[in-house]
């Protein structure tokens, strides 16, 4: 008989630890209040990076297995996913710290010359990471996991105490729903704010990690980020934030002003100042992920695995 898991959530943590713990054997339920494409994970601009989370060293292992999961999935044209060029630039005095590398596999990054940079910026380095194309990739994640027998249930879960006892093992992807589901308000939101520009030809993303700026070219449109808002609860964009945001972005790239503007949108990203990552008896929790959680996705839920293995041999 199958192990039968519930795995609270369907956003990339939810979805990527239902995808392991399937291939492991295991008989998941998912269920969450909302699925793509009403999750905070299809408003991600989901490119790989490791965003606030260079202060857990856990990140890094997990980091890397996500890139190499994502970097073979990038073979399957189906997937929405693609190794692709990025740009990390800094301006002069912007005390641009560098453990980001770290968490780079070997060989993806190298060094720019400043004659390489966009003009008004100092330190660059060129990088392949994954662009993932979340208006693709999370429909086919779900049409994945349906044709592994995965079952998805819309609804809310006030508490973990009242959940039956059909699951041996329970999985908890709440993202900012651990305020109320655990009283764990350590986890805050962070609210991010984007402009979309009609799809252009843009052959890199560009972060500039200080201001904040970046830059996205999917195939449905051209992001443009971003801002990073501790404790805001509303998602609705203002005005003033766009503008500055837009203003950034061409002041970098002015060719970029010949693309309309076709939308915004805010998300609010589930941040703590580490993931909680660990089992409180037949519970595992899995979240926390702030703007990393396609870049933790697959390592952390490796990690879930791992854990649901050693509850069930000592069970």
């Amino acid at each position: 008989m199958k192990k039968k898991v519930l795995v609270i959530g369907a956003g990339i943590s939810g979805l990527a630890s239902a995808y392991r713990l399937v291939e492991h054997g295991y008989q998941v339920t998912i269920i969450s209040k909302e699925f793509s494409p009403n999750t905070t994970s299809n408003k991600a601009a989901a490119f790989w990076f490791p965003f606030h989370v260079r202060n857990d060293q856990r990140a890094t292992e997990w980091s890397k297995k996500s890139y190499y999961f994502f970097e073979t999935l990038a073979k399957n044209s189906l997937t929405g996913i693609s190794m692709f060029p990025l740009l990390k630039a800094s301006k002069p005095n912007s005390n641009d710290e560098d453990s980001w590398m770290d968490f780079m596999p070997e060989g993806s990054f190298a060094k720019l010359s400043s004659m390489d940079l966009p003009i008004g910026y100092e330190i660059g380095y060129s990088a392949t990471v994954p662009l993932i194309e979340t208006q693709i990739f999370l429909p086919w994640l779900m049409n994945e996991l349906m044709m592994k027998g995965v079952q998805f249930l819309k609804d809310e879960i006030s508490s973990l105490a009242k959940i039956n006892n059909d699951y041996e093992i329970i999985v908890n992807c709440s993202a900012l729903g651990a305020r109320n589901l655990c009283k764990d308000y350590s986890v805050i939101p962070v609210r991010g704010q984007v402009v979309l520009l009609e799809p252009n030809n843009f052959t890199r993303i560009f972060l500039d990690n200080q201001n904040p700026t970046y830059i996205v070219p999917r195939k449905d449109a051209t992001i443009i980020g971003g801002t990073y808002e501790e404790n805001i609860f509303d998602t609705t964009t203002v005005a003033n934030d766009l503008s500055r945001l837009l203003k950034n972005a061409l002041d970098i790239f002015p060719t970029l002003e010949t693309k309309n503007v076709i939308g915004n949108w805010a998300g609010l990203r589930p941040f703590r100042d580490k993931v909680r990552l660990e089992s409180d008896g037949n519970i595992i929790h899995n979240y926390g992920h702030g703007g990393s959680g396609f870049t933790l996705s697959f390592g952390c839920a490796d990690e879930v695995v791992s854990i649901a293995n050693s509850i069930y041999g000592s069970s």
